[in-house]
């Protein structure tokens, strides 16, 4: 399995939608990878192995009703891209206004383990801030963690 450092940072979207991906991020992706929707309100990018496991995870250990609602919304989403000699990625106009980020200036790059998502930076701080102390605390005891 690919470890990205679990970070996050504001990078720049350019005017043709491109942005970079962090030099320690980018070997793990791979020569080609899949952009889909991630499972919040994010892009996610996943090297091929991780894009692969997820689904097969999704195909073995859902039932059929949920399973064909997962496998539509996130394949529906995909596209198969490479990083450009810059080490950044194109993404998709679509994509971008499904999860907010069209016509913005910047986005939150984060390395969540076994994929990379990108957020639109509001949200991100939104969603982090949403999840108190004490939330994690609890959860981290029913886990014995």
């Amino acid at each position: 399995m690919n470890e990205y450092l679990v970070s996050h940072r504001e990078y720049k979207i350019d005017a043709k939608g491109r942005i970079s991906i962090p030099a320690n991020m980018r070997s793990a992706l791979g020569s080609e990878f899949i952009a889909s929707r991630g499972a919040g309100k994010c892009l996610a990018l996943y090297p091929m192995e991780s894009w692969n496991s997820f689904m097969e995870s999704i195909q073995s250990k859902v039932p059929q009703k949920d399973r064909k609602k997962l496998q539509f919304f996130f394949s529906a989403n995909a596209d198969k891209l490479s990083l450009d000699g810059q080490g950044r990625v194109l993404l998709n106009e679509e994509l971008r206004k499904q999860v907010n980020l069209f016509g913005e200036d910047t986005a939150m790059v984060y390395g969540n383990n076994d994929h990379i998502e990108i957020w639109n930076c509001e949200l991100f701080n939104a969603e982090l801030s949403s999840i108190s102390e004490q939330e994690v605390e609890d959860i981290l005891d029913r886990y014995e963690i």
